[in-house]
């Protein structure tokens, strides 16, 4: 992925956050041939300060058996994106994009521990039911016993993994080569719409320009 000087985010914290921001991944691997897979990820970091993901396919998935031939994978995360219409900007300007796009590559090292799996899977759940509810602990779905017995049975039916990141590269494209004015536009016409993805790419905007349209900090 080429990306803009403009736009690309060092922080590994930060392109950590967008991950468990975005989890769902798409994984690309050329050994022994093209093969791609769509998953949840999780993210960590690891001892050396680095990422690691852990993810899994279903055994009878081809991606399978590149995993367990430990693969190079390159794992593509991308996050919410916009149209930017040139109506919101305060001096002239062409329609574009706003959007996060995450590229993580390593090679696949097999998780074949089912405890190490069982651990995976639930701590997967916990993270997703913690986003779908974060100020409602109550409201969260919870594994019982039911749950759990119907995990350990198909856990032989999965492929789980490690990758730690040999190379992270993140593209945040959020009008760094705009003015201050055409930044404020963007954020005010992005606030005041209903959808989703504009509300997440606004959020993203603020957190990185004050109300003047200026880079913080």
């Amino acid at each position: 992925m080429y990306v803009d000087p403009d736009y690309a985010e060092p922080d590994l914290d930060e392109v950590a956050r967008l991950i468990e921001a975005h989890p769902f991944a798409t994984l690309i691997t050329d050994e022994p041939e093209l093969r791609i897979a769509h998953v949840p990820v999780q993210v960590r970091r690891d001892s050396a300060g680095g990422l690691e993901l852990v993810a899994h396919v279903a055994g009878l998935d081809p991606f399978a058996e590149s995993i367990r031939q430990q693969a190079r994978i390159l794992v593509s995360v991308v996050g919410p994106s916009v149209y930017v219409s040139p109506a919101w900007y305060a001096s002239r300007g062409l329609p574009t994009y706003n959007f996060v796009a995450i590229e993580v590559r390593g090679q696949a090292v097999p998780m074949d521990d089912p405890d190490a799996v069982r651990v995976h899977l639930m701590r997967l759940v916990q993270d997703h039911e913690q986003a779908l509810n974060p100020d409602d602990a109550k409201a969260r779905w919870r594994v019982d016993e039911w749950a759990r017995d119907r995990t350990t049975e198909l856990l032989p039916e999965l492929q789980a993994f490690t990758l730690r990141a040999e190379q992270v590269t993140a593209k945040v494209k959020m009008g760094q080569n705009r003015t201050e004015g055409d930044r404020v536009g963007t954020m005010a016409a992005l606030h005041d719409s209903a959808r989703a993805d504009h509300q997440a790419v606004q959020g993203l905007m603020r957190d990185r320009y004050d109300g003047e349209g200026r880079v913080k900090g």
